[in-house]
C-alpha cells in the first residue's frame, strides 16, 4: 500500500465556485469590472480543478489519507500493462442518483452527444462570464438580463443541488466499483505470472477515485519514471457489472481527450469480428467523468476505460454476473491482441514503437 493525501470535498467547492459565479453576475449590473472578476475566478477554478485534475479550492476545504493498493508483477518483459480499478465508492445525491444519470444519458443520447455531470455547471458559469464582459463598456437591456439570467438561475440550482451531494450519504458501490476490482483480480490471475509473451502485468487498485481521480493522479506522479510512454498500456476497469461492454475513444469531464488510437483499433476490430455473433455487445464510448483512464491520458500514458453501460450509455447500479463474463471476456480478447500485435513491437529495439504517439495527437 501507498498512502496518498486526497481532497474529497469536491461538491462543496464546487458549490461554493458556483455561488461564487452567481455574485458576479449580479455584480456585473451595478459593478461590471467586479463582476467580471469572480466570474472569471469561477471559470478558472472550475476549469483546473475538474479538467485538468489540480485542486484549487478543494485544497482549503480539507484533506483526508488515503491509500493506493498496487501489485507489482515480474519486471523482466519491454512491455508494462497496468490494470487499474478504483475501490472507493460515490457520494449520493439527487444530481448524481440513478434517475438523473438515466435522464442525463436519455438527453445525450437525443442530442448525439453525451453530457458529463460537471458540463451544466462549468458552461453556465462560461455563459456569465461572457454576458458579464458584454456589460463591461456598458451594455445592458432587457435582452441582455434575460439571457443573463438563465445561466444565473442553472447555478443557484447547481449549488442546491451539490450542496445535497455534500451532506448525502456515500452509495453501496457494487457496480461502481466492486465490479471492476473483481475483474482486475480475475484478469490478473489469468494474466500475472509470466502468461504474456512481451507484457508484464501490474495492478492498481486506486483510492480517491471519486475525489477526481486523486489516487491514479498520485500513482502516475509518484512512479511517472517507472511508466515509460513507449511501453505502457493501461486498462482501466470501472463499472463493469451491468449492460453490454463499452471501451472508450474520449475521456474527459470537460474537454474530452482521445484514447490511445492503437488500442482504440484493436478494440474496434474485436467489436468488428464479434458483431455477428454478438457475444460483448462492444461498442464505443465518450466518457464524461474523471475517471483513472482520463488521468492516464493527461499524463501522457496509452490508455482506455473498459465500462458496461446500458442501452443509452448509463452506469446501472445493479450487478449482472452474465455482464461481469461479457467484459472479462472482452478483456482478455484485448490484452491478447495488444500482447501480439503491439508487444512484439515494443520488444524490438527501435527508439519508438506503435504506442509512441505525434505530439499534436
Amino acid at each position: 500500500m501507498e498512502s496518498i493525501e486526497v481532497w474529497p470535498n469536491w461538491p462543496l467547492a464546487y458549490a461554493i465556485l458556483a455561488a461564487m459565479s452567481v455574485v458576479g453576475s449580479v455584480l456585473s449590473v451595478s459593478v461590471p469590472l467586479v463582476g467580471v472578476v469572480l466570474a472569471l475566478l469561477a471559470v478558472l477554478l472550475t476549469f483546473l480543478d475538474a479538467g485538468v485534475l489540480l485542486p484549487t479550492l478543494r485544497r482549503l476545504l480539507g484533506r483526508r489519507a488515503s491509500q493506493n493498493v498496487i501489485s507489482w508483477g515480474d519486471r523482466e518483459k519491454p512491455g508494462i500493462l497496468l490494470l487499474v480499478a478504483h475501490y472507493d465508492a460515490g457520494r449520493s445525491g439527487l444530481a448524481v442518483g440513478q434517475k438523473a444519470d438515466e435522464r442525463r444519458a436519455a438527453f445525450g443520447h437525443l442530442i448525439r452527444r453525451p453530457i458529463g455531470p460537471l458540463e451544466p455547471l462549468f458552461w453556465a458559469e462560461v455563459a456569465v462570464f461572457i454576458f458579464c464582459v458584454l456589460r463591461l463598456p456598458g451594455l445592458g437591456g432587457v435582452l441582455l438580463t434575460v439571457l443573463q439570467f438563465i445561466p444565473t438561475v442553472l447555478l443557484i440550482l447547481s449549488v442546491a443541488l451539490l450542496l445535497d451531494i455534500a451532506l448525502s450519504s456515500t452509495k453501496a458501490g457494487e457496480n461502481d466499483n466492486a465490479s471492476g476490482a473483481a475483474l482486475a483480480l480475475a484478469l490478473a490471475d489469468r494474466f500475472g505470472g509470466g502468461a504474456l509473451e512481451h507484457f508484464d502485468v501490474h495492478v492498481l487498485f486506486a483510492g480517491g477515485q471519486q475525489a477526481v481521480a486523486g489516487g491514479s493522479r498520485a500513482f502516475l506522479k509518484r512512479h511517472k519514471g517507472e511508466l515509460g510512454r513507449e511501453r505502457t498500456v493501461v486498462l482501466n476497469l470501472d463499472a463493469v457489472g451491468s449492460g453490454t461492454v463499452r471501451y472508450t475513444t474520449r475521456e474527459g469531464p470537460l474537454v474530452a481527450v482521445k484514447s490511445h488510437p492503437q488500442v482504440v483499433q484493436l478494440c474496434d476490430a474485436i467489436a468488428e469480428d464479434d458483431e455477428d455473433e454478438g457475444t460483448f455487445g462492444a461498442r464505443r464510448l465518450v466518457n464524461r467523468v474523471p475517471s483513472d483512464g482520463y488521468a492516464a491520458r493527461s499524463a501522457g500514458l496509452p490508455a482506455t476505460t473498459i465500462s458496461c453501460r446500458g442501452r443509452v450509455d448509463y452506469v446501472p447500479a445493479r450487478v449482472d454476473r452474465e455482464a461481469l463474463e461479457r467484459a472479462e471476456g472482452f478483456c482478455v480478447e484485448l490484452i491478447q491482441r495488444l500482447d501480439a500485435e503491439i508487444g512484439a513491437d515494443i520488444a524490438a529495439p527501435v527508439e519508438e514503437s506503435v504506442l509512441t504517439e505525434a505530439e499534436d495527437s
